[in-house]
């Protein structure tokens, strides 16, 4: 299996969980502090290239623990681990073993889902802006922040 055929399986088991993920981003959007300058969300895909990854938001801002505890409830955006195999049609890969950067096409193909809900609308209800990137500086096309900017984060009140 390449990158390309990799990215379109990504693409459609995220696509999956798209209803669920855009749930809780919108939970996000509705219960910001006040203290929130952004909302950044990453892309954690495991150091050994196996296939592992999560996708989970964080609030930027002042002292970030109180800010976070806000959105405690709806962080997790999507999760593929050793536990869940069975119920997510994704490949495992052998450690480092894909002839690939199997993080790369994580980070990528996640980003392209986040930043599909994100365009979809709940950026435009957000009073901050938003930005994606891969953990360990994994990715291609990240750090990225996709458009629909709220009033805050316009320069707005």
């Amino acid at each position: 299996m390449g990158p390309d055929e990799y990215c379109q399986l990504l693409a459609r088991a995220l696509a999956a969980h798209s209803e669920q993920a855009a749930s809780r981003l919108q939970a996000i959007v509705a219960s910001l502090p006040e203290a929130a300058i952004g909302i950044e969300v990453g892309v954690f895909a495991d150091q050994d290239g196996e296939g592992t990854f999560d996708v989970s938001v964080a609030l930027a801002g002042p002292d970030s623990y109180v800010l976070n505890q806000a959105i405690t409830a709806h962080r997790e955006l999507f999760t593929f681990n050793h536990d869940n195999t069975a119920e997510i049609d994704l490949p495992m890969f052998a450690s480092r073993g894909a002839g690939f950067c199997v993080q790369d096409v994580i980070v990528d193909a996640a980003a392209d889902w986040v930043e599909s809900l994100w365009s979809a609308g709940i950026g435009d209800r957000s009073q901050v802006g938003c930005v994606i990137s891969g953990d360990e500086d994994y990715g291609t096309t990240t750090p990225r922040s996709p458009g629909g900017l709220g009033s805050r984060a316009a320069g707005g009140a």
